[in-house]
Formats: C-alpha cells, sequence, structure tokens
C-alpha cells in the first residue's frame, strides 16, 4: 500500500522494512542483495581464518560478534525490503543458523574453537540490529512531518 507522507509527499511503502524511506526499484534491493551476500562470505572467510595471537581486551571477540551480526540483520533487511512481520523469523533463524554454521567449521578447525557464548552474542547483535532498524525508521517518518 502506497501512501503519501508529511509535507514532501514521498512515496512510501507502509510496512516495508524501512516504513517512511521512499520506495526503490527492484534494482536497489538486488544491490543491497549482493552487498549482504558478499558481506556473509567475506565474514565466514575472516572467521575461519588462523587468528593473529595479538590479545585483545576481554570480552573483544562476543563484542566482535555483537556488531558483525547487527550489521548483517541491517544489510539483510535492506536487500529483502518485502520483511515484514512474522517475516522477520526467516532473517533471525537464517543468521542464527549461519552463526551456528560458523561456528560449528571453527570447532573443526586445530586453531579455533567452538563457543556457545558466541552464538549468544551473534543473537545480541541480530536484536541489536533490529532495534537500530526500527529507530531509523522512526526518525526518519517523524522527519517528513
Amino acid at each position: 500500500m502506497m501512501v503519501n507522507v508529511g509535507h514532501n509527499s514521498q512515496q512510501v511503502k507502509r510496512g516495508s522494512v524501512l516504513e517512511g524511506e521512499p520506495v526503490k526499484s527492484g534494482l536497489h534491493a538486488i544491490v543491497w542483495q549482493l552487498i549482504f551476500y558478499f558481506t556473509l562470505s567475506v565474514v565466514m572467510v575472516f572467521a575461519l581464518l588462523p587468528t593473529s595471537g595479538v590479545p585483545g581486551f576481554p570480552g573483544q571477540d562476543k563484542l566482535m560478534h555483537l556488531m558483525v551480526f547487527s550489521v548483517l540483520f541491517m544489510l539483510g533487511a535492506k536487500g529483502h525490503p518485502g520483511l515484514v512481520s512474522r517475516k522477520w523469523l526467516y532473517l533471525y533463524l537464517g543468521l542464527l543458523f549461519y552463526g551456528l554454521l560458523m561456528e560449528f567449521l571453527q570447532g573443526q578447525t586445530s586453531y579455533r574453537s567452538m563457543e556457545v557464548w558466541d552464538l549468544v552474542a551473534d543473537g545480541l547483535g541480530l536484536i541489536v540490529g533490529h532495534c537500530c532498524l526500527m529507530l531509523y525508521s522512526t526518525i526518519r517518518v517523524f522527519k517528513s512531518f
């Protein structure tokens, strides 16, 4: 459903991932999908490389998982603008499965390990990414009035 929003009469799609954002062409979504899937590939490659051995601060690995999965959620949502209401579940489950696969593959290497707390950080990252999108969408709607 298309509606006019505010004084600038931009067309927006009600119920879209980023309600309040102007409707984009199919090519726009395809570009975001390519960015999303490329990022998934790059993250998996880096997750399976040996660590540098340089010690970081305590919890650095969990913070990295949280940040990466926040970004992955936002990219996935941007690339799949039809995801609304219960369909968010597909993005959550898909990315959690991706995180589980990543941890499993790390456990198969001799230089990385599988950690349950990494999966917890992944899940929290998804929630943070979703909250960021909702906040962004809310700010865009209010700015258009």
